[in-house]
C-alpha cells in the first residue's frame, strides 16, 4: 500500500502531533525503514539519497532504521554512522565481512518490516528501485511505503 496522501479534514489532531505519532491512533512511534543500495551500479547515489533522507527525517515520534541491499539483493541492517562512513564498494566488503547476518531476499525484509509496522522511505535507484519490482513486493507484504 501506498502512504495516501490526506486532505485537511485528515489531518492529525495537535495532541497527536504534539505526541510525534503523527496521527495514527495507539501509535508511541512511527518506525521509518530506509532501504538503500540495489544491484544496480546506481547504488552510490542511493547512498547519496539516504544520506539526505536522513539528514532530514528527523522529528519526535519517529524512529528511524536503515537498510542496505547488496547487490544479490539481501538487506542488510545497518547504523545510521555507517550510512556516513561508506561507499559502496566498502558496504559490499565490510558487510561481507563483519558477520552480520543478511535478510536473504526482498521478501523476507518485507515481511520483517511488515511484522514491525515500519513504514518504509525507498531511496534504491534504477532497476528494482525504480521500476515497481519493490513497490510490487512491500505491496504484497502489506506494508506502507513513500512513493
Amino acid at each position: 500500500r501506498r502512504v495516501a496522501r490526506a486532505s485537511a479534514a485528515d489531518a492529525p489532531s495537535d495532541e497527536a502531533m504534539a505526541r510525534g505519532t503523527g496521527g495514527i491512533k495507539g501509535a508511541e512511534e512511527v518506525l521509518v525503514a530506509v532501504l538503500c543500495g540495489g544491484p544496480t551500479a546506481e547504488r552510490g547515489i542511493s547512498l547519496n539519497s539516504a544520506r539526505s533522507v536522513l539528514d532530514h527525517l528527523r522529528a519526535p515520534g519517529l524512529r528511524v532504521e536503515c537498510y542496505y541491499l547488496d547487490q544479490g539483493l539481501r538487506a542488510f541492517p545497518i547504523s545510521v554512522r555507517q550510512m556516513y562512513s561508506n561507499s559502496p564498494s566498502d558496504f559490499d566488503f565490510k558487510l561481507r565481512n563483519q558477520g552480520i547476518v543478511p535478510l536473504p531476499d526482498p521478501q523476507a525484509l518485507a515481511e520483517h518490516l511488515a511484522a514491525r509496522g515500519a513504514v518504509v522511505f525507498p531511496a534504491l535507484h534504477g532497476v528494482f528501485g525504480e521500476d515497481g519490482t519493490l513497490q510490487a513486493v512491500l505491496e504484497a507484504a502489506g506494508v506502507p511505503f513513500v512513493g
